[in-house]
């Protein structure tokens, strides 16, 4: 179901028939935006590229966001045939949700991480370039292991 905001780019959800191009994706390798509500940054958004080999060769996304606490949601993904988030993001938006509240487990010596989401938000995206964005992706201590 595609989300609406007056004013806003739009993205109907439909899943996507073409794979966005090899220079498309390399530009979302190691990249950032700002989160913004009402004119305000609420967030950050970064991602890297990654590559898949089962079940087909293809690029993969993933993606975190991080809230001015330094608290950052659990990493997802994208990728294709459908691409739904570079679809949102190339639009000017991203279709996510408030702060989550995150817990880690333990059972029989195995841990994982499990999220209650926020309230679910539609953001814009401001992207940063070179040397601002190089110095935000340091402040905000992030790792390519952290996707």
């Amino acid at each position: 179901m595609a989300r609406e905001r007056a004013g806003d780019p739009q993205y109907d959800g439909s899943p996507g028939v073409d794979t966005p191009t090899d220079d498309t994706l390399r530009a979302y390798d190691r990249r950032i935006g700002a989160l913004v509500i009402e004119d305000q940054v609420v967030g950050h958004v970064a991602s890297v590229v990654r590559e898949m080999r089962f079940p087909s060769r293809q690029r993969w996304l993933w993606f975190t966001v991080v809230w001015p606490d330094g608290s950052r949601e659990l990493p997802f993904e994208d990728y294709g045939p459908g691409w739904h988030t570079v679809r949102e993001l190339e639009a000017g938006y991203l279709a996510y949700h408030l702060q989550s509240t995150v817990h880690e487990r333990r059972l029989l010596g195995r841990h994982w991480l499990s999220a209650r989401w926020g309230a679910s938000q539609t953001f814009g995206v401001r992207w940063l370039e070179g040397d601002v964005a190089a110095r935000r992706w340091l402040e905000l201590g992030l790792r390519d292991e952290d996707f």
